[in-house]
């Protein structure tokens, strides 16, 4: 193999032959290390978790959280699946994401980012409901809250932890966030928000007026109130229900 080749060309050879060796032995105690690192950390005690801290609770129980990952206690660091417990954390009704982190050598820790509400919906008694449709069971703050009710749904259709499939919360919903796009501070303002089968209507507090939506294009019909809401202001101190149904017209009807 070597025949007519100069010295420097075989030390160059061994030289490279000599590399080679190294690396793969190289590769060799490092493959061997990594099964000791892995071994031993995914088997040592030390990292056997035994602190379970939470982040970002207000209104969530933290008992009733802390009961969720109560069998995380012991699990070891690197092998625990955070994610399956994330999604158990986010079936609670009030928590809208859960995120897990590891933290060595024996902490876990849990950052929630809770729900919130935008209105009320009553029934026999008042339900929160958040943006998505979530509905969430009431509480002692629950009273305390200031925001829009929905009135008019059936309570079959509002089940606290689930999301509700009702077209007529779901409008309500849809009204109320065009409320707050196109109205500025009007949304803040809204007492009710009724459904019925003619549709949403839209009770004000602080100018004592009816807005009658209808049913459907929530959008269209509030936006062609609030481009003419400085036109109709004038007129709003005697008409109490103004009816947004019509193609090209706001009607104004006084109290009978």
């Amino acid at each position: 193999m070597g025949i007519g080749k100069t010295k420097r060309e075989r030390r160059n050879d061994l030289r490279s032959m000599a590399r080679r060796i190294a690396a793969v032995l190289f590769v060799g105690m490092m493959i061997v290390a990594s099964l000791h690192l892995y071994n031993y950390l995914t088997t040592s005690e030390r990292f056997a978790i035994t602190h379970v801290e939470f982040e970002g609770l207000s209104r969530v129980d933290d008992e009733g959280i802390s009961a969720l990952l109560r069998d995380l206690h012991g699990q070891n660091l690197f092998l625990a699946p955070l994610k399956s417990y994330e999604a158990r954390v986010e079936a609670h009704s009030r928590v809208a994401e859960a995120t897990l982190h590891r933290v060595p050598p024996d902490r876990v820790t849990c950052t929630v980012r809770e729900r919130e509400p935008v209105a009320l919906v009553f029934t026999d008694h008042f339900l929160e409901v958040d943006a998505t449709g979530v509905v969430m069971e009431e509480d002692e703050f629950t009273a305390l809250l200031d925001l829009p009710i929905i009135t008019g749904i059936s309570a079959d259709d509002v089940r606290p932890g689930r999301r509700s499939d009702s077209p007529q919360l779901r409008g309500a919903l849809d009204a109320l966030t065009a409320c707050k796009v196109l109205g500025g501070s009007f949304a803040a303002d809204i007492s009710e928000l009724r459904v019925s089968d003619g549709g949403i209507t839209i009770q004000s507090l602080s100018r004592n007026c009816v807005l009658v939506l209808g049913n459907g294009d929530y959008e269209r019909k509030l936006r062609k109130y609030f481009v003419l809401r400085d036109e109709i202001a004038p007129r709003e101190r005697t008409a109490w229900l103004i009816d947004l149904r019509f193609e090209d017209q706001v009607v104004l009807r006084g109290r009978i």
